[in-house]
């Protein structure tokens, strides 16, 4: 491990190579990186980043409507119809695997 005299050398190399200027700009980007670094970890510790934190939810079935309440249907219909348009879909192409398989054997 280098002495006094030591590190008094190495900094006036330092120096000479990359002038004070650079240095000063050099030792105020380590200063903010390593005042980030820190930042960062209380933040991780905290279980929070950024203001936000991670909740536990449930999915629920939508509410039924309130007497008197306008409820859109037309999306609901809408919804329901391709729903419906897809299971028949699904229905028809596993018969049709179903008749494939048979036909193979």
């Amino acid at each position: 491990m280098p002495g006094g005299w030591e590190w008094l050398i190495i900094l006036a190399i330092a120096l000479l190579l990359f002038g004070g200027s650079r240095l000063a700009g050099l030792g105020k980007g380590v200063g903010r990186s390593i005042r980030e670094f820190k930042e960062e970890v209380k933040t991780v510790d905290d279980g929070k980043k950024d203001g936000t934190e991670v909740v536990d939810a449930e999915i629920v079935q939508p509410r039924e409507p309130y007497r008197g309440e306008i409820r859109d249907t037309t999306t609901d219909d809408l919804r329901a119809r391709d729903l419906e348009a897809r299971e028949r879909e699904l229905a028809e192409r596993e018969a049709e695997l179903r008749r494939q398989r048979e036909a193979g054997l």
